[in-house]
């Protein structure tokens, strides 16, 4: 074989292996997101946000081709959240259920039930290192940002499942802004009773969606997306703000949503605070302020903020 030769085939060999390095992660968060869509299982779970603690009790089963999932906030009295196929509700003590579309429940990591190609665009999945986590053997998979702005996520998956056992939701500098972190699992080849229960009781339909409101014509733009967003046509906006908001754009890279709302001004300081990984972006100007929240770094909030013209 000539030189020339030799390193042209060295060079596609390397290009190979770069192009492919992250495939076993990908085929790992591939089996994470079966696993929580497959499995008969009753878990629970807390969630840290900084220094508050929410605790829940998380189901989720198959029959045939039914698709059960059970949601119990264990913090909040009278709340309970079911979802079957792509119907979700609410059912809150006095008052009437609550009942959307939705292939899944928001309280949940939308990480977990979102499209897997859009992640992959978004992010690079990097293998870490084994350990052990409550009894069980846990492989570390980083879906690290492609784009600084956007967070990253570090999972712990149970080896012989597939199935998550924490999430960190990591800032720009790598420090974790929210912990998932489930405190019991238990995988059944049966659909649990309860499930089985609520499986066949009858629960109302959807309503159709009402018309969301409409806002006033005025020359407010926003001059600025972040990498991978795109604003969403027609976003709803619930009636009871259609008096207090001269403009709103809904935000979406396919996994995550941020919200910019633009309100009269009343004068307040400018300020930003986070709720876990959701950044809170407030910003006054003599005309006006605008509030940015969801799931960016205080820079990009603080930017798509200042792009409102």
């Amino acid at each position: 074989m000539s030189k020339v030769v030799w390193l042209w085939c060295t060079l596609l060999l390397f290009c190979s292996s770069v192009l492919h390095a992250d495939e076993p992660g990908w085929a790992l968060f591939e089996r994470v997101q079966q696993s929580v869509t497959q499995y008969n299982f009753d878990s629970s779970f807390v969630v840290f946000k900084g220094s508050k603690v929410e605790t829940y009790r998380w189901q989720h089963g198959r029959q045939d081709d039914k698709e059960i999932e059970h949601l119990v906030p264990l913090d909040a009295d009278g709340v309970d959240i079911l979802r079957r196929d792509d119907v979700v509700y609410y059912f809150l003590t006095d008052r009437p259920a609550l009942v959307t579309a939705s292939n899944s429940i928001k309280e949940l990591p939308a990480i977990l039930f979102q499209d897997h190609q859009q992640i992959r665009k978004l992010y690079t999945a990097v293998l870490g290192s084994s350990s052990v986590m409550s009894g069980h053997t846990a492989q570390l998979l980083r879906l690290s940002a492609n784009d600084p702005g956007r967070h990253s996520y570090w999972l712990w998956i149970e080896v012989e499942s597939g199935f998550p056992l924490r999430i960190d939701v990591m800032s720009e500098q790598q420090a974790p802004l929210e912990r998932w972190l489930v405190t019991h699992m238990q995988i059944t080849p049966e659909l649990p009773d309860n499930l089985q229960r609520l499986l066949n009781t009858e629960l109302p339909e959807p309503t159709a969606r009402q018309p969301g409101a409409t806002l006033n014509p005025n020359k407010l733009q926003l001059n600025w997306l972040p990498a991978g967003y795109q604003l969403v046509t027609d976003p709803h906006i619930v009636p009871q703000l259609q008096q207090s908001l001269l403009n709103y754009w809904l935000l979406s890279d396919g996994v995550h949503q941020v919200s910019v709302f633009v309100q009269a001004t009343q004068r307040m300081p400018t300020q930003a605070y986070r709720d876990g990984a959701t950044t809170i972006y407030m910003l006054s100007t003599p005309g006006h302020d605008i509030t940015v929240i969801g799931p960016v770094s205080i820079d990009v909030a603080e930017r798509i903020a200042a792009a409102v013209r």
